[in-house]
């Protein structure tokens, strides 16, 4: 009748825990002191749950400031991702899906000077 699982306060069987000690995460049936990787830590209910899901970055966009891509000497580019798995819960937060950098633009001058 003794819990095998480390840092458990209670088992449902030998091998399976389901209350961990203060501190600690639960997660099919195991203690862990954080959440693994694709999982989020549920503070209230100190659970591993599925975590919002990103895919891969799309390349730099177009440098331009204003939405013309002349006329600066520094402009904005922009990559994005999309959400591929939205999380278990809506109070998990999601990594950032925009993000941008400064750039130098191709023409500082617009063609006929505009």
């Amino acid at each position: 009748s003794g819990c095998r699982i480390e840092n458990c306060d209670s088992c449902f069987s030998r091998d399976f825990c389901t209350k961990c000690k203060t501190g600690f995460y639960s997660h099919r049936g195991r203690c862990f002191r954080g959440c693994p990787p694709g999982f989020a830590a549920l503070e209230e209910l100190m659970e591993c749950v599925e975590g919002c899901e990103v895919g891969q970055w799309s390349e730099w966009g177009t440098c331009s400031r204003n939405n013309k891509t002349c006329g600066f000497k520094w402009g904005l580019e922009t990559r994005t991702r999309q959400i591929v798995k939205k999380p278990a819960k809506d109070t998990i937060p999601c990594p950032t899906i925009a993000e941008s950098r400064r750039c130098k633009m191709a023409m500082r001058h617009c063609p006929g000077g505009k």
